[in-house]
Formats: C-alpha cells, sequence, structure tokens
C-alpha cells in the first residue's frame, strides 16, 4: 500500500494524482456545463461521486505523504504555502476572467468577490502547508499525534462557529478556514484532515518499515472488504456527494464520511497499486501518470478553460456533448500542459 517515492511506488502516486484531476475534469464539467435535469440524474450523481471521494481526499493524503519526507524548516512550509494561495486566488480570477467582463459590462450581477476568493484546491493546499509546518514544530516525527490531531479536526469542524457575515472581511476570512459559505469549498477544516492522515501514515510507515511488509497479495487480500463495505454503503456516500453545499454536504462534511472516506481511500489505493502492478505499463495508464506527474499546471489549465466557458453555456448542454466537451478539453488540456513542459524546460522556467 506504500507510495514511497522510489520509481515503482511513484508511478502509482502519479496514477493517483492523474486519476484524480481526470475526475476533477469530468465532475467541474458536469456542475457547470449539464443541463439541470442531468445533474440532477443518476448520472449526475455517479459523476458527483466520482469527483468526490476518488479526487481531492486522495489528492490531500497523497500530498501529506510525500510533505512527511521533507526536513524543510517552517520558513519553507510558509514560503511555498503562501505562493500555492495567492497562486489559487490568481486561478479564480483568471477562470473567472469571462464571468468579471459580463459584471462590469452590466450583463450579469453577481458579487465578484464571491468568484475572487473562491475556496478552492491551491488555497486550501497553500494554508495546508503552512498548517503542517506549524504543526511540524510540536509534533515532529511521532505519527500518533498527526492522527489524533486529523480525527480531531474532522470531528469538530462542523460544530466550529461561523463569524463574520457574507460580505465582510471576516467572513471571507472564515471561509478560508472553516465558515459554511456558498464560495466555500475546501475550508482548512475538515480537508487538512486528509493531509495529516497521508502525513502521519507515511511515519507510520517509516518508523515500522510497513513497505517491506505489505505486497501484491496483502492489496488484493486486504482490498476486497474494503470494497465489498462500499459496495454496500455507496448510496450514503453518493448522497453527501452529491449534496456539496449545506452543514452535512460534501465540501463541509460531517465526522461519519470522513471516516467512510479513509475506508474507500484505503481501498482504492490498493486497487491502484494492483493496476500499476499489471497494467502500469500501458498506454492509457502511461497517459494518465503524464497527467499525474503534471497535475498542477494540468488543473490550471482545465479550470481556465472550463471556467470561461461555462460562465457562457452555463447548464445548458445535453449528455452527448457534455462527454463532447469532457474528451475536448482533456485533449486540448493535455496538448497545453505538453507545451508548457517544452517551455519550462527549455527556459528552466
Amino acid at each position: 500500500m506504500s507510495l514511497n517515492p522510489i520509481t515503482k511506488r511513484n508511478q502509482s502516486a502519479d496514477l493517483l494524482k492523474g486519476m484524480a484531476v481526470i475526475f476533477m475534469v469530468q465532475v467541474h464539467i458536469m456542475e457547470l456545463f449539464a443541463k439541470q435535469e442531468i445533474y440532477d440524474s443518476v448520472i449526475g450523481k455517479i459523476s458527483l461521486f466520482i469527483g468526490g471521494p476518488p479526487c481531492a481526499p486522495v489528492f490531500m493524503a497523497v500530498m501529506g505523504y510525500f510533505l512527511a519526507y521533507s526536513d524543510k524548516p517552517f520558513s519553507y512550509y510558509a514560503k511555498r504555502g503562501a505562493i500555492l494561495f495567492i497562486g489559487g486566488i490568481l486561478l479564480n480570477i483568471g477562470r473567472s476572467a469571462y464571468l468579471f467582463f459580463n459584471i462590469y459590462s452590466g450583463q450579469s450581477i453577481a458579487d465578484p468577490f464571491f468568484y475572487i476568493f473562491g475556496v478552492d484546491i491551491l488555497p486550501l493546499a497553500g494554508l495546508s502547508l503552512i498548517a503542517c509546518g506549524l504543526l511540524k514544530l510540536f509534533f515532529k516525527h511521532n505519527y500518533i499525534y498527526y492522527l489524533i490531531f486529523a480525527f480531531i479536526i474532522a470531528a469538530v469542524s462542523p460544530y466550529l462557529p461561523v463569524f463574520g457575515s457574507a460580505k465582510s472581511i471576516s467572513g471571507y476570512v472564515n471561509a478560508f478556514l472553516w465558515g459554511n459559505f456558498e464560495w466555500s469549498y475546501f475550508p482548512l477544516f475538515p480537508w487538512l484532515a486528509y493531509i495529516l492522515i497521508g502525513y502521519a501514515f507515511r511515519l507510520f510507515e517509516k518508523k515500522y518499515q510497513f513497505s517491506s511488509k505489505f505486497g501484491s497479495s496483502h492489496n488484493l487480500v486486504f482490498s476486497i472488504p474494503l470494497i465489498v463495505f462500499a459496495a454496500i454503503t455507496i448510496s450514503y456516500a453518493t448522497n453527501v456527494a452529491h449534496n456539496l453545499n449545506g452543514d452535512e454536504g460534501y465540501y463541509h462534511h460531517e465526522f461519519l464520511f470522513f471516516c467512510w472516506v479513509l475506508l474507500f481511500m484505503a481501498g482504492y489505493i490498493m486497487v491502484i497499486n494492483l493496476i500499476e502492478e499489471h497494467s502500469g505499463k500501458q498506454p492509457i495508464a502511461r497517459f494518465v501518470k503524464w497527467i499525474g506527474k503534471n497535475v498542477t499546471v494540468f488543473y490550471v489549465f482545465q479550470w481556465l478553460i472550463i471556467g470561461n466557458i461555462g460562465t457562457q453555456i452555463y447548464k445548458t448542454q445535453s449528455r452527448s456533448e457534455i462527454i463532447f466537451w469532457f474528451i475536448g478539453i482533456i485533449a486540448v488540456v493535455s496538448v497545453l500542459t505538453f507545451v508548457w513542459s517544452k517551455i519550462k524546460k527549455f527556459y528552466l522556467i
């Protein structure tokens, strides 16, 4: 089940990240492009589930796992976190550029600040880096402390007090921390918990040499009961994932859903490890892993495209049209990511 950064296991991490961002593309298209009746249908529920537990929780856990390898000082975490946070705000502006034009020209009455300060993955990653740097000062390399704190965060998040009104500075600050506002998608609480789980798992793995004892046969044996559990309880998780906002929605989910995701995630990672072991060299797997290696750039490009197109065709597309958009956007973003990687390599950006 390990994701150690040696060639073979690192491939599993790239596969996980690549799958996550592809799932994000399809769920963004479902949320912004698909007609409301499609969004509310069984297809919509499946789409939002695929864009739920296998995406952000897995992505953040993998991030936490690899953070545990770093021995950098807090200043490093603070600097990198600030860059990611500011980059997330700039991405919010970029992906909403066409909407801002409509607001400026009087074609829309939407509040631009809701979109500028939308609490998405990149701001979450930035704040989480800073938080991990701080926690490392106190917890050192004791995985138990990170694990306990992760469960505490998941348990108390729904009960933390909301401060500030929807359009106040304090309200925007609260939205990034835990406030349940309409533009708060991935606040620090409860989502930091997934990063800490990944962080704790790596420390545990290192201390007990877990990776050397957990092989392919273990992945197969232990994944089966977890898959059965997920299949039996899938309706519960699907309903949470489809209810994005609200006190019991996906973005601000409760402790029970957090526990469900952990079990799902364990089985899912084992399955991905098996896929990598037996089919990792297949063209599709290699393509997904390439996306995973370039996940940040791919993520940025897909949002710039989907966000701006979504303003123009918001909730107007049929089933066949959203399939077309999915294939087309994956293709275009892949080309843009490839070109960017070449430019970056040439100019040593």
